[in-house]
């Protein structure tokens, strides 16, 4: 008995949470000629609560830096007492400078280091991106996790910009098109960052981290931004629509305000590429679905042709939107929306002479887009509630 027991296999690659140091969210900046590394650290003992007094904070953060990514990491055990684990790394927010210098290293680290996980969200930032990681959240004892959580929500529930994981970005920039879009997060508000427990204290943060732009990446470089509109109107053309809110304004005066609006619970969008006389074309046709979340124009809707009238306004909000995305990104020569990938997979003979040239030849391409709109249910009541108001007391 005694010898099975000693030739009994142990757990050899056990890892003890008092050896570790946890990383929840990951921040690259280029500064100096040099790659900055900087790590948000779970503070295990704070995250499990304490019972009454001051709270400290929940996350530790700090640097390192190198000429490469690899050593900049080995560099931080010269920082902490414990080994860096990354199996649970949440995001990773690359600064303007890292990311006009390039993701290759980033995205060559990821693919050769095996405790990093290719669900990994990638966010962008206008200005330096260890300030994001030492922002504090309301409501949240693990800033990386509610960032992940943010961006989830916002693909599901506005679609305005969606969840771009580690693995994503690969598959964007080793596609045909070698251009992707990522989320940018910026601080926001006034008073400086809140890095401090004791600035949460209050009934309004004076700063908070938001979804802002969206970053252009072409071949592994950052070319631009745009604004939230445009990115809507990218997912639009790139079939990434779940759900949204559409406003849309009561008569066709540009001046007009979009003061109702409508949810879209279903959308498609089918690309269509075709080549003809020498030029590229895409015809792209959105189906939408939706239905009425208020009503502030004057008449009844619960007729067929002021429901029609209403549809035919949501199809061309749409259809602008899609097209300022089409403009921001044919602008910047960024085929974020996949167009290449579509011509290659049709017409492969003829890419072989376009994909040296894309980036020239994208902007020039036709690109048309037609939307049908159906709204499905208005509500209980044919009018809005101020007509309702003064036809009661009439």
């Amino acid at each position: 008995m005694l010898v099975v027991l000693t030739t009994l296999p142990g757990c050899w690659n056990r890892v003890e949470l008092n050896e570790i140091a946890i990383i929840s969210a990951t921040a690259v900046d280029w500064e100096d000629g040099e790659w900055v590394l900087t790590y948000q650290i779970i503070i295990p003992k704070a995250i499990s609560g304490h019972s009454g007094g001051s709270r400290g904070a929940a996350i530790n953060v700090f640097s390192s830096h190198a000429e490469n990514f690899r050593s900049a990491i080995s560099k931080a055990s010269q920082e902490t007492s414990r080994r860096l684990y990354f199996s649970h790394n949440q995001i990773v927010i690359v600064g303007q400078d890292a990311a006009r210098k390039g993701l290759g290293q980033l995205l060559e680290a990821y693919l050769r280091n095996h405790d990093s996980r290719e669900t990994v969200n990638v966010f962008l930032s206008k200005s330096n991106a260890r300030q994001l990681l030492e922002q504090l959240m309301p409501l949240e004892q693990n800033p990386g996790e509610a960032i992940h959580r943010m961006i989830g929500n916002e693909e599901t529930n506005n679609s305005s910009f969606r969840q771009m994981t580690i693995n994503d970005v690969l598959m964007d920039l080793l596609s045909s098109a070698q251009a992707t879009g990522l989320p940018v997060l910026s601080l926001t508000g006034t008073g400086g960052g809140a890095d401090r427990v004791q600035k949460l204290g209050q009934t309004s943060s004076p700063s908070k981290i938001r979804l802002s732009e969206l970053g252009l990446i072409v071949g592994d470089k950052l070319v631009g931004w745009v604004d939230n509109r445009e990115s809507s109107g990218i997912n639009w053309l790139n079939n990434t629509v779940d759900r949204t809110t559409v406003g849309f304004a009561c008569s066709d005066r540009k001046s007009a305000k979009k003061d109702s609006s409508i949810r879209v619970v279903r959308a498609e969008s089918k690309r269509t590429p075709g080549y003809r006389d020498g030029k590229w074309r895409i015809d792209v046709d959105i189906k939408a679905e939706g239905s009425l979340l208020e009503y502030n124009c004057k008449g009844d809707i619960s007729t067929p042709d002021k429901i029609e009238a209403i549809e035919r306004r949501i199809e061309e909000e749409i259809r602008s939107t899609a097209l300022s995305g089409w403009r921001a990104i044919s602008a910047s020569k960024a085929d974020v929306v996949g167009f290449g990938n579509l011509i290659h997979k049709k017409y492969p003979k003829l890419w072989k002479q376009e994909v040296s040239n894309w980036r020239e030849t994208f902007p020039a391409t036709a690109v048309s887009v037609n939307v049908s709109f159906k709204l499905s249910t208005t509500g209980s009541s044919g009018n809005n509630f101020k007509q309702i108001q003064e036809d009661t007391g009439k």
